[in-house]
């Protein structure tokens, strides 16, 4: 399409190939009359304009790169937002055509002369393409630029016998080591790709890169070496049958050295290891040093010494060859008789372990959420990344350098993959949605809630999810309107279930209801109990693996499974523990690949109690850190009842002045709660049911026979405001007198949620999600038909009332914002919102409360509560057979 297009001065006039970040053109440079190459990188790189900038910054400096074994940068152009930038057009042969034009020579000639102990290529040819590429990286590395993305497609062979490196427009850019986040990745390539796709070349990088550790210039020189070793041998010296296998054999395994050509010199040999040495300080300091490796390798008594050692080296092998001749004839008669192969032996895979950082300035969003899935094949992970006020869905394959941000993801939550890996669902703006990795818009497969706990894709196109109520909902992932999934037992169907997993036939779901593991077969209608946990996940080894909140918070067990009897064996063991766990929702974060892998996030959170004045200036209200949520002030603010993770979620409530606590509720999962007007009780919620109890925890609790989340007692204490989802799956706002029957008050296809009463009664707050995002809308109470007011804007959450009723506050992200209100004459009049402090703190279901004085209490964020780290385990199910076998 962009054939005949201008970009500055240069005209488009043909595509000469493409690659991850773009593709490149041939084009004519009508002012100076000469043909360059023309790099157009993709529209989404646009999208990133700190990317861009770094990029240029780059180019710039890298365009001072003026070396005869470089291709020079001319310059950067952009036209109608693509940008592209301008290079020396390098004609001639790469060196990935120019090895494996050689390789079928070789081979040719083997299969003639019926031996092939000899080198690829002839070696003064090696020699000299090798001393090329060491100059270019030389004159690079002299100036602080590092390649990182050597191999032999990234080199060119001109017709004249010239070697040209390309593509170091893409380098970092360098004083010493440098970190993962200081510039762009680099375009690395595997194959083929679709537009905005960039994946990695894994066989070409150092075990500090696979590790996701700081790459500097021995990145370079170990990719010298894999280049050096595919020229003399034919083949590449890591390169394995996928990313995973290839990964593993750079992190553990070393070269076939047995590969190398007999012939091959001594230096050229030891120049070899040197630049293959793992272990960065032990491998070559200096690519200048391989010059004279390679010199040395040139020297005459070099072809010598290796005349001797292949003379030297076949007097030692013929007593062997002999033997092996005679096995060969006794195997050849073996095979004959018996006419079969024997049965190959299975093999253990190495069990391998890195982990992925994320760039700098992201962060994992778990805050209530799954972060986290894996492809089936495990090449891949998503994760959903937190910046600032928004989050967004970042797609990283194992063998890349950087994640991609997947368009159009914003507020997404509980990402998971298609059976074949291709495409990703989740849930954002009330609705489960599904987007290609190749790129292109998200789809919409039907309404959703927000507050579901996951869903699974099964292998015939239909995904089940949670609906965040009751139950679990079926829809085609091509689009349509959900229906419940029922079985056999109403009262099954009826309690609330979540994270759904598909079995590999596609016939049976794991299920996790309240600490109880459930697998539901779809032919039968029939469920079978499996044990206590949470999130089972089936793995390929035989296992089921699962969170053990009902032992420890964040630990994952794993029991043996027999996936005819749909029944664990034996007893669980302990594989994984400190797992981060989400706040608010619990959510343990890892998952299990198809092929073995496992990726997981560690960590924990406590959290502390801070009092904060109108300017942002915070003080510890408690002497503990623990994991404090949803703090509530008794009426006369000397007192605070607050949740404490991990799960089963407790309430503590403590005596501010004298620092001191009683647990008031201990068993079930109980977080939501409401003072009394009086402070003599604190209502709360169990397990999704209303109870309340003397505040001192001096009496029994009592049952108030409701189901449903409290939020704000009238101020004579006769009514309760309370959230209750029934037969919809969207949370609505109910009232419920003491000596009454609950009722709905606000009950809208939104969801609703939050509501707090004004001190007078009058006026009802609370936040609602119907514009596509949550806001903070007032209502008059009881008659809440009778208008509706808009209070904040762009944006808001958890509304409380200050005490005289004069002010509304909200949460807009980790922002505390402030409305000032006037209600006289029974009309409601709000203010424009202003920013009072923002602060590192926990957001989202109320997260915070005002003192009488007008100060205020939250929760501050643990510095570790939002990740920067995922933690893959390549073949983590062989280690797993090993600690616990299935037979």
């Amino acid at each position: 399409m962009l054939i005949g297009r201008r970009f500055g001065v240069y005209v488009i006039q043909s595509l000469v190939g493409t690659g991850g970040m773009g593709e490149v053109y041939r084009a004519r440079d009508t002012r100076l009359g000469r043909d360059v190459a023309i790099k157009v990188l993709p529209r989404d790189f646009m999208a990133d304009p700190e990317r861009v900038a770094r990029f240029e910054r780059e180019a710039r400096m890298l365009a001072a790169l003026n070396h005869p074994h470089i291709a020079t940068i001319h310059g950067i152009e952009e036209s109608d937002g693509v940008l592209a930038l301008v290079m020396e057009l390098v004609e001639g042969e790469t060196l990935a055509d120019w090895i494996a034009r050689r390789s079928s020579e070789h081979r040719w000639w083997a299969s003639v002369w019926k031996q092939g102990a000899g080198p690829v290529a002839a070696v003064d040819d090696t020699l000299a393409i090798a001393r090329q590429i060491a100059e270019a990286l030389d004159a690079a590395h002299e100036k602080g630029i590092v390649h990182r993305d050597l191999k032999p497609a990234n080199v060119k062979i001109t017709p004249g016998r010239t070697v040209k490196v390309l593509d170091f427009g893409l380098a970092k850019a360098v004083g010493g080591e440098v970190g993962a986040d200081a510039s762009p990745a680099p375009t690395i390539t595997v194959g083929a790709t679709g537009h905005g796709l960039i994946v990695g070349t894994v066989p070409y990088m150092s075990p500090e890169q696979a590790r996701g550790e700081p790459a500097g210039r021995g990145t370079d020189i170990w990719a010298f070496g894999c280049v050096l070793y595919e020229m003399v041998t034919g083949r590449a010296a890591f390169a394995r049958a996928s990313t995973s296998e290839t990964i593993a054999a750079i992190l553990e395994r070393e070269p076939d050295w047995e590969a190398l050509p007999d012939t091959l010199t001594p230096p050229l040999r030891r120049l070899l290891k040197r630049c293959l040495e793992k272990d960065p300080k032990r491998r070559l300091r200096d690519i200048g040093d391989a010059r004279m490796w390679l010199e040395e390798s040139h020297a005459p008594d070099a072809g010598a010494s290796a005349t001797a050692a292949q003379g030297s080296t076949w007097r030692r092998k013929l007593p062997w060859a002999v033997a092996a001749a005679a096995l060969g004839v006794a195997t050849g008669l073996g095979l004959w008789t018996s006419m079969r192969a024997p049965e190959p032996r299975a093999q253990s895979l190495s069990v391998t372990r890195m982990t992925v950082a994320l760039p700098a300035r992201q962060q994992l969003e778990v805050s209530g959420r799954s972060a986290l899935a894996v492809s089936p094949d495990g090449e891949r992970l998503v994760y959903v990344e937190h910046g600032g006020d928004r989050t967004q869905l970042h797609l990283r394959s194992l063998g890349d350098f950087d994640a991609i941000p997947i368009a159009g993801t914003d507020g997404a939550s509980y990402p998971f993959f298609s059976p074949d890996g291709q495409a990703v669902a989740f849930f954002a703006d009330g609705k489960l949605k599904r987007v290609s990795i190749r790129g292109g818009s998200p789809a919409t497969v039907c309404e959703a809630p927000l507050i579901a706990r996951g869903g699974t894709w099964g292998p015939d196109g239909t995904i089940v999810f949670d609906p965040g109520d009751f139950g679990l909902m079926r829809v085609p992932a091509a689009g349509g309107s959900p229906a419940r999934l029922t079985s056999q037992d109403p009262h099954m169907d009826a309690r609330p279930l979540g994270w759904p997993q598909f079995l590999p036939d596609g016939r049976t779901l794991l299920v996790s209801t309240g600490a109880e593991l459930f697998a539901l077969s779809l032919d039968t209608g029939i469920w079978h109990r499996l044990g206590r946990g949470s999130q089972a996940q089936y793995a390929p080894s035989g296992h089921l693996v699962f969170h053990a909140p009902h032992v420890r918070e964040g630990e994952i067990q794993a029991a043996a499974f027999d996936v005819e009897r749909l029944a664990t064996r034996g007893e669980p063991v302990t594989v994984l523990d400190e797992v981060f766990r989400s706040p608010g929702s619990g959510v343990a974060n890892f998952a299990v690949a198809q092929n073995g892998a496992m990726i997981y996030v560690l960590g924990g959170y406590a959290r502390t109690l801070v009092r904060v004045d109108r300017n942002g200036r915070r003080t510890p209200l408690l002497n503990e850190r623990r994991g404090f949520r949803l703090p509530r002030l008794s009426p006369d603010g000397t007192r605070v009842a607050v949740t404490i993770d991990p799960r089963p979620s407790q309430i503590w409530v403590y005596d501010i002045v004298r620092q001191s606590g009683v647990p008031l509720v201990t068993e079930g999962h109980s977080f939501r709660k409401a003072w009394t007007p009086d402070g003599g009780r604190i209502t709360y919620a169990s397990s999704g049911r209303l109870y309340w109890r003397a505040a001192d925890a001096s009496a029994d609790a009592q049952s108030l026979g409701q189901p449903g989340h409290p939020q704000s007692w009238t101020s004579d204490g006769r009514v309760l405001i309370l959230g209750v989802a029934p037969t919809l799956n969207r949370p609505d706002i109910w009232m419920m007198p003491v000596s009454g029957q609950a009722q709905a008050l606000i009950a809208t296809r939104a969801v609703e949620s939050d509501a707090m009463l004004s001190p007078n009664d009058r006026w009802l707050a609370y936040q609602s999600d119907e514009s596509g995002q949550f806001e903070v809308y007032v209502r008059p109470f009881p008659n809440v038909a009778a208008g509706k007011w808009l209070v904040s804007t762009d944006g808001g959450e958890s509304p409380v009332w200050s005490r005289d009723g004069q002010e509304l506050y909200y949460l807009k992200g980790t922002t505390l914002m402030a409305v000032a209100v006037a209600t006289a004459g029974g009309r409601f009049v709000a203010e424009r919102p202003e920013v009072l402090f923002t602060g590192p703190f926990e957001t989202g279901l109320r997260g915070f409360d005002v003192f009488p004085d007008g100060t205020f209490v939250l929760v501050e964020a643990d510095p570790d509560a939002r990740p920067t780290q995922i933690h893959v385990v390549l073949n983590w199910t062989e280690e797993l057979r090993q600690r616990l076998p299935t037979n």
